[in-house]
């Protein structure tokens, strides 16, 4: 417990200051991590599976370098990235099968497209109040839902997944992110965005959907970990694993939270 929370310690004045700077910076830090989570997730599949690391990792690239023109025609992105991993199957036939053309397509969607969403909340009218929604939605909730399982857990909550989750931390979890919804939105809106503290239940509410969200992100990592009978994704990070093992729940809870937001910002307008 202790290596995690130093690690926690260490990351979290580094994330707050990359979340705060926002773009190019932020950009350049989800090449980054999107790429070790590739990196972790191709690894996973490696014993079992050929995903195609070259076309996984060069459509990551231009998706964050090229993020906004990419999103306004992600339609075409995605039929690229179909149509060049099938050719690539062809032509390096048999060595790929469509199973390969499947999880490489999975892989560089679910760590890039997901981690993508951090940046379009970031972008909105409000977006650096919103972008915290997501940490505390996923991360306040996994740290409330912790220690709340430590103290009180009894039930579990999917043994088969992830046995040492309960019911009573997912509940804590729930509560925890919850309160500090309220929190953080009736301390920021004293310094700026005033208009939104009568948005406060609204903000609540998000979190407490979005923190259910976040458990659901969290049990389908455990699920891809145990369908290719891996423990963790990585080792990166001291006492947490992985980079999908630190981001599972929050590359679910992004884009709920940017779906809410827009919708919000809607009705502020």
């Amino acid at each position: 417990m202790l290596t995690r929370i130093i690690t926690a310690i260490i990351g979290v004045p580094l994330v707050i200051l990359i979340v705060t700077l926002g773009s190019p910076t932020l950009n350049y830090v989800m090449i980054a991590v999107s790429s070790l989570g590739l990196y972790e997730l191709f690894n996973t599949m490696k014993k079992a599976y050929h995903p195609m690391r070259t076309i996984g990792y060069l459509a990551l690239i231009a998706y964050f370098m090229f993020f906004e023109t990419i999103n306004t025609y992600y339609m075409i992105y995605v039929a690229i990235l179909i149509v060049v991993a099938l050719i690539y199957m062809v032509m390096k036939y048999p060595r790929y099968s469509i199973t390969d053309v499947s999880l490489t397509i999975f892989s560089a969607l679910y760590t890039g497209l997901l981690f993508g969403f951090i940046i379009s909340t970031r972008h909105t009218t409000y977006g650096a109040f919103w972008v915290w929604l997501i940490v505390i939605s996923s991360w306040g909730s996994d740290t409330f839902a912790y220690f709340t399982g430590i103290m009180i857990g009894r039930h579990k909550l999917a043994p088969k997944l992830s046995p040492k989750k309960t019911i009573e931390g997912s509940i804590g979890g729930l509560i925890g992110a919850g309160v500090l919804g309220y929190f953080y939105t009736f301390i920021y809106t004293l310094y700026t965005y005033e208009i939104l503290r009568k948005y406060t239940a609204a903000v609540i509410i998000i979190v407490v959907v979005a923190s259910v969200i976040s458990q659901f992100g969290d049990l389908a990592a455990s699920a891809i970990k145990r369908f290719f009978n891996q423990k963790d994704f990585g080792y990166i990070l001291p006492g947490h694993g992985g980079i999908l093992d630190r981001f599972d729940s929050l590359l679910l809870v992004a884009p709920v939270i940017y779906l809410a937001v827009l919708v919000t910002e809607k009705m502020i307008k």
